[in-house]
């Protein structure tokens, strides 16, 4: 990739000529890589969706393996912040080596520099530069006292463009070196972490300080920060962040909702919950979708709109991710040794049909989730949930994109207050191949209705029903049909089944004003 030239007045480019070159700078990005391919007149394949492979020789002893970034090599960059600090390549058939040598004490951050070099960003105070051939060079200049640099990134204007959390401040440094850092803009009290180019031509970055935000800086240093406000989920806890295929910028949630999220150029943000996971690094992959590592055991794919696969690999706790010139997906692996994993996009399964949301959509009535027809997977038809060793149901209704807690049946019923939200059911089936995959697809959304108000409590006597047998719940409820009130429940040892009604009071058939309590004795061992 070449550095942009200076230009006079006259000879500067029109708005869109500059979107254009951006794109193009952006498309680089994301698979830097491949211009090794190309110069070989080669071209490497995927391998086949949810492939592992792992790699460790070559790797340093006391490794503390930490993010990863494709280089206009071919090969694959990474930082150690292990026992021997160092920055490490790996080429597509996994052959590695580290070079320490003047790589600082915190590599952490790594990107594709616009000059064909790979750089870095070290928590102890510096952004660093590595050359194809392994020689690392260091700069601090300009940088101020307690700089931490922590995410690093290509910027549209020949820079790169860095997190500096130590600083409370974005930063920018040129291919020569020269720094500059931005702080007026910023939430107060901010904690930007990391950072990735949008397709608008601008850099994108996390805050996960005092008010949690995901940022955005233009070229010329003019900051804009969007929080819940704009979508942001409560609790929320943004730590990776990275461009999309659909001209997004994605970023992983660690709140308290994990979550994959979503901001538009505008700032508009949507989150997927992806519960049980810790998802970390993320990026684009080859294969049109957004890929993330996930710190609780796999790699995750979600597709533009929000379905989301897992991968799961055990003993393994993935951190960083990036996207290989062979079109996998790269990963360090922080779990046991310490690895460079591998893991193929192939061609993915597909649901047949979205799911749908079925029923009247009133308030008060039975909406049920008719769930999708899935494709085998390498011949191998989709278990449905509940899975017993997985923890969790295979439905979950929605209402307005976020879980509704417990509410993990094939059907729901909404509530009055629920009247005008929308409401979603997800599905989500498990392929037990040899890798065990599980994946999901959300229905579209329907807008739930006001339902009809309830009819007044008759004002003449009413007759109490026979209740004595039945289930409690089953007791409860044509008790309460019946315009009357469930009384005190006592339990009592019976050879009946446990939960069944010994007796009620008052008997069935007696006559008593609507409302008055019906008393129950129910079964125990």
């Amino acid at each position: 990739m070449l550095t942009r030239p200076r230009l006079t007045a006259a000879a500067r480019p029109t708005p869109a000529a500059v979107t254009r070159k951006w794109r193009a700078r952006l498309t680089l990005f994301l698979l830097a890589a491949a211009l090794a391919l190309f110069a070989s007149g080669g071209a490497a394949a995927a391998a086949p969706l949810g492939q592992i492979n792992e790699f460790s020789a070559g790797l340093n002893s006391g490794r503390i393996l930490q993010l990863i970034a494709p280089g206009a090599d071919g090969n694959l960059w990474f930082t150690d912040q292990g026992s021997t600090p160092a920055i490490g390549r790996i080429t597509p058939s996994g052959a590695i080596h580290e070079f320490s040598t003047g790589a600082g004490t915190g590599p952490y951050g790594i990107a594709p520099g616009p000059d064909g070099n790979v750089w870095f960003a070290d928590g102890a105070g510096a952004i660093g530069r590595i050359t194809p051939s392994g020689t690392i060079t260091e700069f601090s200049s300009g940088l101020p006292a307690g700089s931490i640099p922590q995410g690093i990134a290509p910027g549209p204007d020949g820079n790169l463009w860095f997190t500096d959390p130590g600083a409370k401040a974005i930063g920018r440094i040129t291919p020569s070196g020269v720094i500059n850092e931005f702080s007026n803009g910023l939430n107060p009290n901010p904690n930007p972490q990391l950072i990735a180019p949008g397709a608008d031509g601008n850099l994108w970055f996390v805050d996960d300080g005092t008010t949690r935000a995901i940022g955005r800086i233009t070229p010329s240093g003019v900051i804009t920060e969007f929080d819940n406000t704009n979508g942001l989920n409560a609790n929320s806890t943004p730590f990776f962040i990275a461009p999309g295929p659909d001209g997004n910028v994605w970023f992983t949630d660690l709140g308290t909702t994990r979550a994959i999220g979503r901001i538009t150029p505008t700032g508009t943000i949507t989150e997927f919950p992806n519960p049980g996971s810790a998802p970390s690094a993320i990026a684009a992959g080859a294969d049109g979708n957004v890929w993330f590592a996930d710190n609780a055991g796999g790699i995750g794919r979600i597709t533009p709109w929000g379905d989301i696969t897992e991968f799961s690999i055990a003993s393994s706790q993935p951190f960083g991710i990036a996207s290989g010139a062979d079109g996998s997906l790269w990963f360090t692996d922080q779990a046991g040794t310490q690895i460079i994993g591998r893991i193929g996009t192939g061609s993915p399964a597909a649901s047949q049909a979205l799911p749908q949301v079925v029923g009247s959509g009133q308030a008060g009535t039975r909406q049920s989730c008719l769930g999708d027809r899935w494709a085998d997977w390498a011949g191998v038809p989709p278990s449905s949930s509940p899975f017993a060793f997985a923890g969790f149901d295979g439905y979950q209704w929605l209402l307005d994109g976020k879980p509704l807690l417990g509410k993990t049946g094939r059907s729901y019923t909404p509530t009055q207050a629920q009247a005008g939200h929308l409401l979603s059911c997800r599905l989500t089936v498990t392929y037990p191949l040899p890798l065990l995959v599980t994946t999901s697809a959300t229905s579209p959304a329907v807008r739930v209705l006001a339902g009809p108000p309830k009819p007044p409590p008759p004002s003449l006597p009413c007759v109490v029903p026979n209740v004595i047998g039945k289930k409690l719940a089953k007791a409860k409820e044509a008790i309460t049909d019946a315009h009357f009130k469930v009384g005190k429940v006592k339990k009592k040892k019976s050879s009946a089944k446990p939960g069944r009604v010994l007796s009620q009071k008052p008997g069935a058939g007696a006559v008593r004003s609507a409302g008055s309590k019906v008393a129950l004795v129910v079964s125990k061992h």
